[in-house]
């Protein structure tokens, strides 16, 4: 395989990437999938989810807009042992080569930042009520 990160043996190529979020499951999770949240995430993403296991995981199919063909995504929300924070997972696999590799990054790497952006967003707008 030689030096291409995210070239896989025999699943072509993939991408992940996490983030620690300063909320507890169910408060990310229910902000994730709200109206508001899934306007952040969820363009391409096949919402007839083939595996839907609340406040644990998700796995779908996703298609970034450049592209012909699905992916396998997955999205896995992992609590910290003090319940105070929240780590989000995305997985993608299936990838045909690594120009849709950094593509995917690009667009997960997104979504990560304007979600820490819409849980810090509610998190203010709650102090202020």
């Amino acid at each position: 395989m030689g030096n291409n990160v995210g070239l896989t043996k025999d699943a072509g190529w993939q991408f992940g990437i996490r983030k620690t979020m300063p909320a507890n499951l169910e408060t990310l999770w229910n902000l994730f999938f709200s109206d508001r949240g899934l306007g952040f995430w969820c363009e391409g993403v096949d919402q007839n989810f083939s595996t839907f296991k609340e406040y644990s995981h998700i796995r779908t199919k996703w298609r970034h807009r450049d592209f012909a063909e699905d992916t396998n995504l997955q999205i896995r929300f992992i609590p910290s042992k003090n319940k105070d924070k929240t780590t989000i997972s995305f997985h993608v696999d299936k990838l045909k080569n690594e120009s849709q590799r950094e593509m995917t990054k690009d667009y997960w790497s997104k979504v990560i930042e304007d979600l820490k952006l819409l849980q810090e967003d509610t998190v203010s707008s709650s102090v202020l009520r």
